[in-house]
């Protein structure tokens, strides 16, 4: 740890002050709650903490990692303390062993230091971030061994150890044996390997890609790896766009002779917001079905004529191609699903192959169908295949 242990007893002070003024009443809720989730988050506004103590905001800033941990050490004991309380005990006996508590932050300053709207680059490492993009991939959530129990050779020591982040969750030998009495030894047994193993966390990788609304003319979407743990995973899903918190990170595979080191930029993530405006969009779908009659209304003779007023502002930077926006428009409409004589399904999404010359407006129209459609990704083909971009 990074941080001297006068730093880590300031920390730890301010923030039990901060939970007892704003979050007690919600650690009451979630010990006294019947859900046997083992993992329970509490969601810290960062502002708000930080201006009962700016120091603490500085030494977040510098080693995010050292304060997240000292911040979930005290939401623990918090905890405890709370459920040492007569009537949680006499309500949930034993729960409190199966309960582990997360601090998870939100909030952060809009400021280009800590809110990024585009990926960050290997200069962001070590940083606490606050970044917004697409998922365009979720990985299957896993189980991973995160810890093991060792024991000393020599003196009988038992202790702990965890698995590498950095290196992909890898364990690392002991260098030498940290009994307090001072054996150092070299040779250990892990414990685990003959039984279960001693701690396990759950595990997901998601790739998210930046807005392609907020990008320059011309650029093309960037995407970062995002690693979510413990509560978490299943979070969020494909065509989501979110709002990661979390701290930059470097990783790479266990080294051997002759192979290169291949390092890898993630973002390990501390909390997760989704900003999908699905709720928003529902309370105007009946302001949109009516405007939607009334169009149709004034060319109910003449339905040809409401279509080609629809086409004209498709797209309304590439001039003409009307053949072309008729399919674009049909794409995004979709169709209905059906059933044929043989019994067989037949979807009623249809794709479309569109070819041309550079610089005739290809991808004017792929963008412009990716801001239309709310969940929807803008990928470049380039490197696995031929395609210049693929709308999905």
């Amino acid at each position: 740890m990074l941080i001297n242990p006068e730093e880590e007893a300031l920390i730890g002070r301010v923030f039990e002050t901060y939970l007892t003024e704003h979050h007690q009443d919600e650690l009451l809720q979630l010990l006294t709650d019947i859900n046997e989730d083992s993992h329970r988050s509490v969601v810290v506004n960062a502002m708000t903490l930080f201006e009962a103590n700016m120091e603490v905001g500085d030494y977040f800033n510098a080693y995010p990692e050292d304060v997240l941990a000292v911040f979930d050490e005290v939401l623990q004991k918090k905890a405890l303390e709370l459920a040492d309380d007569a009537s949680l005990k006499d309500r949930r006996p034993g729960s409190r062993q199966r309960q582990i508590y997360h601090t998870r932050i939100t909030g952060l300053p809009v400021c280009p230091e800590l809110t990024r709207h585009t990926i960050p680059r290997s200069r962001d490492v070590g940083h606490f971030l606050s970044v917004t993009g697409t998922v365009i991939r979720t990985s299957v959530a896993k189980v991973l061994e995160f810890e093991r129990d060792y024991i000393c050779s020599k003196c009988r020591h038992v202790f702990k150890a965890q698995a590498d982040f950095e290196q992909f969750y890898t364990f690392v030998q002991p260098v030498g044996c940290p009994n307090p009495a001072g054996c150092n030894s070299s040779k250990f047994s892990c414990l685990s390997e003959a039984s279960e193993p001693a701690a396990c966390r759950d595990y997901q990788e998601i790739k998210i890609q930046e807005q392609v609304q907020r990008l320059a003319v011309g650029s093309v979407p960037r995407s970062l790896v995002v690693v979510l743990e413990d509560d978490l995973v299943d979070s969020c899903k494909s065509g989501d766009d979110i709002t990661v918190y979390g701290v930059m990170c470097l990783r790479w595979k266990p080294l051997h002779d002759g192979s290169p080191c291949d390092v890898e930029l993630v973002l390990r993530a501390n909390n997760i917001e989704a900003n999908n405006q699905q709720a928003a969009a529902a309370l105007l779908v009946r302001d949109v079905q009516k405007e939607f009659e009334d169009f149709w209304d004034g060319y109910k003779h003449n339905p040809l004529a409401g279509r080609n007023e629809i086409l004209l502002s498709l797209c309304p930077q590439v001039f003409g191609m009307y053949v072309i926006k008729l399919a674009v428009a049909m794409v995004l409409a979709g169709g209905v699903p059906r059933i044929d004589s043989s019994g067989t399904k037949v979807r009623g999404e249809c794709h479309m192959l569109l070819v041309g010359d550079p610089g005739t407006g290809k991808s004017q129209f792929l963008k412009y169908a990716a801001k239309v459609i709310p969940r929807s990704v803008l990928t470049a083909g380039i490197g696995s295949t031929s395609a210049e971009w693929s709308v999905s």
